[in-house]
C-alpha cells in the first residue's frame, strides 16, 4: 500500500482527518522543504512583514538583512555546538534538520499560548578575522498570518542575547 509520506506521518489520510485535500498538500510540501536546510545566500523573503533576518557583514545574500550579526568572541564550531544545545533545550524549540557541515539548524518554534509554529534557520560562519570568532545568520518567519506583532524580531534578539549570555558565562 502507497501512502503519501507527510501525510500519513501526521495520521491526516489514515484516519480520515484530512478532509481539505489542498491544506494537505501544503502539509506534506512543507515537511518535504523543512527537511532540506535554508540557503541563505539565495533567500528570497515574502513581501509579508512577518519576517526578521539576520546577516554576517561578510555575507553576500540576495535578501536585504534586517540588521548585522554580532561577532562572537569563539570559533565557529564551539559557537555552533552551544547553539544546538541551546536550541535542544528551548522550550517550545524543535530541531527540525540540521547540517553539521554547514553547521546549519532548521528549528520549528511553537507560540506557548495559540500553538502557532513558526520557522527558525539558524547558520553559524566563521568571522573574517578568521579561525578565532565566528557569526550567526538567522532569519526567523511565521507560517501563518501577514503581521507578526515583531514576535520573529524578539525571538531572534532573545537567541543572539541568549548566545552572548551563555558565551560570557563560559568565557
Amino acid at each position: 500500500m502507497i501512502e503519501r509520506p507527510a501525510a500519513a506521518a501526521a495520521g491526516l489520510f489514515r484516519f480520515g482527518y484530512c478532509n481539505l485535500p489542498r491544506a494537505c498538500r501544503r502539509a506534506e510540501t512543507y515537511i518535504f522543504t523543512m527537511s532540506k536546510t535554508l540557503s541563505f545566500e539565495t533567500l528570497v523573503r515574502p513581501d509579508s512583514p512577518n519576517t526578521y533576518l539576520v546577516l554576517p557583514s561578510s555575507l553576500s545574500s540576495t535578501a536585504d538583512a534586517d540588521e548585522t550579526s554580532p561577532v562572537f568572541g569563539e570559533p565557529a564550531e564551539a559557537l555552533y555546538q552551544r547553539l544546538k544545545m541551546l536550541a535542544g533545550d528551548k522550550d517550545g524549540w524543535t530541531i527540525a534538520a540540521h547540517d553539521d557541515e554547514k553547521k546549519q539548524l532548521e528549528i520549528v518554534a511553537t507560540t506557548k499560548l495559540l500553538k502557532f509554529k513558526d520557522d527558525v534557520s539558524v547558520r553559524v560562519f566563521a568571522a573574517k578575522d578568521g579561525v578565532q570568532t565566528s557569526e550567526l545568520a538567522v532569519y526567523s518567519r511565521s507560517r501563518l498570518g501577514k503581521y507578526d506583532f515583531k514576535a520573529n524580531q524578539k525571538r531572534v534578539h532573545s537567541l543572539l542575547s541568549e548566545l552572548k549570555g551563555n558565551a560570557a558565562a563560559t568565557a
